[in-house]
């Protein structure tokens, strides 16, 4: 690692878990006398402790503080989560998502020509029923619905938006509002809003996104409406390339691609649509069942240098969004809370949870491929969470040894972080990389 990308992670740590909480207990007053714990090792504390042992009790957290220097009870921990902490921790996580730097960009050259690979999708955490009110989810439960966009060509984490978990997706403006000049923008047909659409291209960015299928499509050339479920069925080809305008309030220039799926995946796709709109006491209209049949991508990208092929090969890196959805849950378990906790707590838990996650993409950023190798996410957070002891003991020496330990966690990275070689199904990196690099 060279000397300056050690000096980042370095500085990235202590602000995080200094600078940032210095600020925010100002503004906060969480801690306005000088005492053991203070705002700084309370949050240090909390973000460790959950990062370390995604469910860990206020005993564990104690004697997590202990490491520290500091003998605190784990009701001592519990009588400070309060309203002003709650603060004190969103503030922390607002600041660092805004003010830490990007990482280096993966040397893809096909993807040299935009500025960001922009992902953006959401996953809901369900919460204990004393939320409600301020997180009201689908069928009468407690759920918060974490709007996220992650760039993929960094592994940076850039934005996120919280909200009530029955709040739809397409009413989130995080695409648009990252849709910076020059940037590629992948999101799912949640956040499918034609305005959306003609919102990011008015902002010189791109997108890729599945087509709804009862958004109007016209020809450019005389504006008459066309039947894309007509025109697919009359299709003797495999794959379709066309230029339309789409949306009957915007029109939109744009192309749409489509690609005739196996038959069995076709199948099985009509199966689980007619599940549930049963489900719904519906039935699937049979233009809908058609669409079925294929895979339908609208985007503005130009057709030089971009083929249609090419196209759902850029999609793919959607998916890797839910890869990491994944790891928060399964391994950081930011998901994990008691059922009868009081407000504070789970509010100060799921932000510390937060930074906790953050702090990981912000050190594994960049190592999704390093040095002709893949890595895999999940390991490498692993490998942070064995190293997390060592850490505090760094802290508790006024962050002495802290460059020792950042150049010890990433040779740790290199020696057990890489992900296996797929030959039968490649992943979606290794796709991008037959297309070369720069």
């Amino acid at each position: 690692m060279s000397k300056k990308k050690c000096t980042d992670k370095v500085e990235t740590i202590q602000k995080m878990l200094g600078e940032f909480v210095e600020a925010a207990n100002y503004e906060s007053k969480f801690s306005q006398r000088d005492t053991e714990l203070n705002a700084v090792r309370y949050v240090q504390v909390l973000v460790l402790g959950w990062l370390k042992k995604g469910e860990a009790s206020l005993n564990d957290l104690a004697a997590m503080a202990q490491e520290l220097g500091i003998n605190v009870t784990g009701a001592a921990i519990h009588a400070r989560l309060n309203t002003n902490a709650v603060e004190l921790l969103r503030q922390v996580l607002s600041q660092a998502l805004h003010e830490l730097p990007t990482s280096q960009r993966m040397p893809l050259s096909r993807l040299e020509m935009f500025t960001a690979v922009c992902i953006t999708d959401s996953t809901q955490v369900r919460l204990p029923d004393s939320l409600y009110a301020l997180f009201a989810g689908t069928n009468g439960v407690a759920q918060v619905k974490l709007q996220v966009t992650l760039d993929y060509l960094s592994g940076n984490w850039i934005a996120l938006d919280i909200e009530a978990g029955k709040s739809p997706d397409q009413n989130s403006c995080l695409p648009v509002h990252q849709a910076v000049a020059g940037s590629l923008n992948l999101f799912d047909l949640g956040y499918f809003k034609q305005e959306h659409l003609q919102a990011i291209a008015q902002q010189q960015a791109f997108f890729v996104s599945r087509y709804q299928s009862q958004t109007a499509l016209y020809a450019p050339e005389n504006d008459t409406q066309v039947n894309i479920v007509e025109y697919l069925k009359a299709s003797c080809v495999d794959e379709v390339d066309i230029h339309l305008r789409i949306g009957g309030r915007v029109k939109l220039p744009i192309r749409l691609v489509a690609r005739r799926l196996p038959k069995d995946i076709a199948d099985a796709r009509r199966r689980k649509a007619k599940k549930k709109m049963r489900q719904n006491g519906k039935t699937c209209s049979p233009a809908y069942l058609t669409l079925l049949s294929w895979d339908i991508l609208v985007t503005n990208l130009p057709h030089d240098p971009w083929a249609s092929s090419h196209i759902f090969d850029l999609y793919r890196i959607r998916f890797q969004i839910e890869w990491v959805f994944r790891v928060w849950k399964a391994q950081l378990q930011v998901d994990h809370f008691g059922k009868h906790w009081r407000i504070e707590r789970v509010l100060c838990q799921l932000y510390a949870h937060l930074i906790g996650i953050l702090l990981c993409h912000q050190f594994t950023a960049g190592w999704l491929w390093h040095q002709n190798h893949e890595h895999s996410f999940s390991k490498c957070v692993g490998i942070i969470q064995l190293h997390i002891d060592r850490l505090m003991y760094c802290i508790k020496r006024h962050w002495y040894g802290i460059r020792s330990w950042v150049l010890r966690l990433e040779d740790s990275f290199k020696r057990f972080g890489r992900k296996s070689k797929r030959k039968k199904e490649p992943s979606t990196l290794q796709i991008l990389m037959e297309w070369g690099l720069s």
